[in-house]
């Protein structure tokens, strides 16, 4: 999915203004711990930018989205982070699924799936990794086999994103056992109340439930929801993956970016030593480069260029960034300076220790930081395959 060629700045800096104004008025209150209390607010918080035209910015036009650049999305990330508004519950079918379907979607498929897509009247996963199968993908073991009218789906997915809330999951399956493994596997688009279908939260660190065991016992899922040709799901895969990282480095670099300003907000109002000055010196510098590498990212994107192994190396970029500023946080959170440093201020205490945490898997999840190394090694920079 590309996008419309670059705009002029006073039109981008007049956007950006009115989406600040817009959020200021309708953003949410900060949401609960509550889970379903949390998912209600986030439903209806799908549903408000939708009908107010803020879903689907880049997407185009005939498609029901807005037709506008990506430096246009962008924006509308960027405020959205400054304003602490959530992102749409519908995330992942809007920036990991949805490009993929609008790529390689039929005519039927397209006006089947987007429009509820855009509104988040249905709600997308994930269904990629396997117990055995997550930095080596293309080890997956979840078969489909193939009848006339259909696919009968057999096999189990994990770390499987909102799982429990979506209604259809793009799931990556074997359909043909005997060909090598990056050529026997179908993209296909499974409904997640079908029969069959059976769905496990599981509990994280921090404590919240957002990744989900998924098994597929015996599920019919018809022929029309083939995406792409058959056998041939690993280039879709592909995309959706680069679609996926390139997305959330964008979303996060923003965030990373509200939480720096937060930080030195608090460390300017305390006598801070020099340790201090080089932490918070430090993190400036990480989140500069961020910054740069999302700016090279916006430009890839509006060329065609996604996905590309330079997405690896904005994912392996952002990992090492937010253990760096989350560690930081966490650091000038401890001893004696925690109660100055939060009071009185946007800091949380406990959302630190959860970014803290969070962050640990940063550099597993969306692909590992080994296979991302790899990525790099041989693709940009032409190295031999390790063996």
């Amino acid at each position: 999915m590309t996008s419309p060629a670059p705009v002029e700045p006073q039109a981008l800096e007049a956007y950006r203004l009115n989406a600040r104004s817009w959020l200021a008025d309708s953003a949410p209150p900060p949401l609960s711990q509550d889970y379903r209390l949390r998912t209600e607010v986030l439903r209806e918080w799908h549903s408000t930018l939708y009908r107010s035209g803020w879903v689907g910015i880049d997407w185009p036009s005939e498609h029901g989205g807005q037709g506008l650049s990506l430096e246009h999305a962008l924006i509308f990330i960027e405020e959205s982070a400054r304003a602490g508004a959530p992102q749409p519950f519908g995330a992942i079918g809007l920036h990991v699924v949805g490009p993929t379907l609008l790529r390689y979607g039929t005519r039927q498929q397209l006006e089947r799936f987007v429009e509820p897509l855009l509104s988040g009247a249905e709600i997308w996963c994930q269904g990629f990794s396997e117990p055995d199968a997550g930095s080596d993908l293309a080890s997956l073991r979840t078969r489909a086999a193939v009848e006339n009218d259909g696919f009968v789906l057999t096999g189990q997915k994990i770390w499987t994103s909102w799982a429990d809330d979506a209604d259809w999951c793009a799931v990556l399956a074997r359909t043909d056992p005997d060909r090598p493994k990056h050529k026997g596997i179908s993209y296909l688009l499974v409904d997640m109340h079908a029969p069959g279908v059976t769905v496990r939260p599981i509990t994280q660190i921090t404590g919240d439930a957002e990744f989900c065991e998924v098994f597929f016992e015996d599920v019919r899922v018809p022929r029309s929801n083939l995406l792409g040709p058959l056998h041939g799901g690993w280039e879709l895969a592909m995309h959706t993956l680069g679609h996926e990282r390139s997305g959330y480095a964008l979303r996060r670099r923003a965030e990373l970016e509200v939480s720096y300003r937060n930080l030195l907000e608090s460390v300017r109002r305390e006598d801070s030593d020099s340790d201090v000055a080089a932490a918070i010196g430090a993190a400036y510098i990480t989140l500069s480069g961020l910054s740069a590498l999302s700016r090279r990212a916006v430009r890839r994107a509006r060329d065609g260029e996604i996905p590309s192994p330079w997405d690896s190396v904005d994912k392996l970029a952002l990992a090492k960034g937010e253990q760096h500023l989350s560690g930081t946080a966490l650091d000038l959170l401890g001893a004696h300076r925690a109660a100055p440093l939060t009071r009185g201020t946007s800091l949380d205490g406990e959302q630190i220790v959860k970014d803290y945490l969070h962050g640990r898997a940063a550099s597993v999840y969306g692909g590992s930081e080994q296979i991302q190394l790899t990525i790099v090694a041989e693709r940009l920079l032409g190295l031999p395959r390790a063996r």
